[in-house]
C-alpha cells in the first residue's frame, strides 16, 4: 500500500525515446526527502524507456500523441492532493517536493521550480546563459506543481498545444489562486546541444505558439517573449551574449518558416525519429 505521503503527491513524467536521461530523472524523484508516487506515460518509445520506467516508477502507461495528452492521462490515474509534471531530461534537488508541499500548505495554488541548464558544448552554455535571465519572470517560468483541485477546475493541459501548454496552464491556474516558488531547483539535462537542433525544436513548436496566441491573445505571447537581455546591451558584449543573439535569430527564422510551412499544409517533424522530442 502507498504511504500517506505518496498519496499526497504524484509526479507525472511523459516520455518518448528518453532512455539516455530517464533513469537519472526517476532516481532523482525517488531520492526526494518527501516520498511521492511516480507515474510514467510513455509515447510508444522505440528504445529502453519503458523498461526503465517499469523498474523505477509506480505506474507505467502508454499514451500519445503528444505530451499534453500524456500529462492529462497521467493526472487521471490517481487522486493525489498535489500533482507535478516533470520532463524526462530533468533532475530534481532532493527537497523540491518537500518545498512544494510546504508552499501549497501555505495557500499556493501552483508552484514554480526554478530551472538551470546542464549540457555539453558552446550552445549548451548559451542556453544556460539565456535561462539565467529568466529567474523570477512569471511570464517565462511556468509552474510545474499544482493543487489537484485547481488543476481539475481548469481542465488540465490544453491538448491542442505542444510547446506553449505550460504557459497556458500557468495563466489559467493563476486566475484561481496564488503562485509560489521553491528555493530548490531542477537541472535540465540537454546533453550535447547543437545549434540547428535548437532551431528545429522551435519550428516543431510553431503550431503550439500559434494556438497559444489565438487563445490568450498576442499580448500574452508578447509577454513571454520579452527578455531582459534585450534591454541590456552589456549582457551581450561577450561570447555567450553574441551566441544568444545568433541563437534567437535562428529560432525566430525557424518559427516563421514553420508557421509558413504549416499554413501551406506541411508537417513538421524532428530530424531523427528516435530522438526525444520533449527535450
Amino acid at each position: 500500500m502507498p504511504s500517506e505521503s505518496e498519496l499526497d503527491v504524484m509526479i507525472v513524467v511523459p516520455t518518448k525515446n528518453s532512455d539516455q536521461t530517464l533513469r537519472a530523472c526517476l532516481e532523482s524523484i525517488r531520492a526526494q526527502s518527501w516520498i511521492c508516487q511516480i507515474v510514467v506515460i510513455d509515447n510508444f518509445s522505440l528504445d529502453k524507456s519503458r523498461e526503465i520506467a517499469i523498474e523505477l516508477a509506480d505506474i507505467v502507461l502508454e499514451k500519445g500523441p503528444e505530451r499534453s495528452a500524456q500529462r492529462n492521462a497521467g493526472a487521471s490515474v490517481s487522486e493525489s492532493r498535489i500533482i507535478g509534471f516533470i520532463d524526462a531530461d530533468m533532475l530534481l534537488e532532493k527537497d523540491v517536493v518537500a518545498e512544494v508541499v510546504e508552499a501549497i500548505d501555505k495557500g499556493a495554488a501552483s508552484v514554480v521550480v526554478p530551472e538551470t541548464t546542464l549540457g555539453e558544448g558552446f550552445w549548451a552554455s548559451v542556453s544556460a546563459y539565456e535561462r539565467s535571465f529568466y529567474a523570477g519572470n512569471d511570464y517565462v517560468e511556468a509552474p510545474r506543481f499544482f493543487l489537484r483541485s485547481i488543476f481539475s477546475d481548469v481542465g488540465g493541459f490544453d491538448e491542442s498545444m505542444t510547446g506553449a501548454e505550460d504557459w497556458d496552464l500557468g495563466l489559467r491556474t493563476l486566475k484561481l489562486g496564488p503562485r509560489s516558488r521553491t528555493q530548490s531547483v531542477i537541472s535540465h539535462n540537454e546533453g550535447r546541444v547543437r545549434y540547428f537542433e535548437l532551431c528545429r525544436k522551435k519550428a516543431y513548436y510553431a503550431s503550439g505558439l500559434m494556438a497559444f496566441a489565438k487563445k490568450n491573445g498576442i499580448g500574452a505571447l508578447a509577454n513571454t517573449t520579452r527578455r531582459k537581455w534585450l534591454r541590456n546591451p552589456k549582457a551581450l558584449a561577450n561570447p555567450k551574449g553574441l551566441g544568444l543573439v545568433i541563437l534567437k535569430a535562428g529560432e525566430i527564422f525557424a518559427v516563421a518558416s514553420g508557421l509558413l510551412w504549416l499554413r501551406v499544409g506541411g508537417k513538421i517533424t524532428l530530424k531523427r525519429p528516435n530522438r526525444n522530442p520533449y527535450q
